[in-house]
């Protein structure tokens, strides 16, 4: 994301400053992967104050969004994240018992990432269109065949024509749609109509 798709997102913008970037992480769980794109987000728009991002995490489970929502996080669940990042985004417990160990996502952050429930079996789908990047990472392998290919259909539905769409690895087989172009493992982008 901060190689290539926030780059080429703020390079077609150009003209139409802002540069509006919207992001959904389908299947978010506790809000891991929100957050750490969130990070990503926050650090490209440190270099162009002009990048207007939000993130949209969902879930079918209520007690994982409950977690996002808090966005508090064990210590050493936060240790694959760069530790200048880390002290950027995160805020130590301090002073109880109960909150040595923990780290808390930012203010800044949290403001930019908002959690709801969905049950991806349930469409239509109350999500945005026309959305830059969607993740949906280690989900569809509990799904039945047809019920991936139906999945995957209605998410590419609000991509944006060139918008990216990340699964989970051992996913990357289970995408098959006409409107999609896988560009590595993992990683497909919506083709032009």
């Amino acid at each position: 994301m901060a190689k290539r798709v926030i780059p080429e997102a703020m390079r077609a913008s150009e003209r139409r400053h802002p540069c509006r970037f919207r992001l959904w992480s389908a299947a978010s769980s506790t809000g891991a992967e929100a957050y750490s794109a969130a990070m990503i987000l926050a650090e490209a728009a440190g270099t162009d104050g002009q990048l207007d991002w939000t993130i949209l995490g969902t879930d079918i489970s209520t007690r994982v969004l409950d977690e996002a929502m808090r966005a508090i996080y064990p210590c050493d669940q936060l240790d694959p994240v760069p530790q200048d990042l880390r002290a950027r985004y995160t805020m130590s417990g301090r002073g109880t018992k109960e909150s040595t160990g923990v780290a808390r996502i930012v203010p800044e952050l949290r403001r930019r990432v908002r959690f709801g429930e969905l049950n991806l079996i349930d469409p239509p789908y109350p999500v945005s269109h026309g959305l830059d990047v969607i993740m949906l990472r280690n989900v569809l392998i509990y799904f039945t065949e047809a019920q991936q290919q139906q999945v995957i259909a209605n998410i590419v539905g609000h991509l944006a024509i060139g918008g990216w769409f990340f699964v989970g690895h051992a996913e990357s087989m289970i995408v098959q749609d006409h409107r999609l172009a896988q560009i590595a493992p993992a990683t497909f982008r919506r083709k032009g109509d």
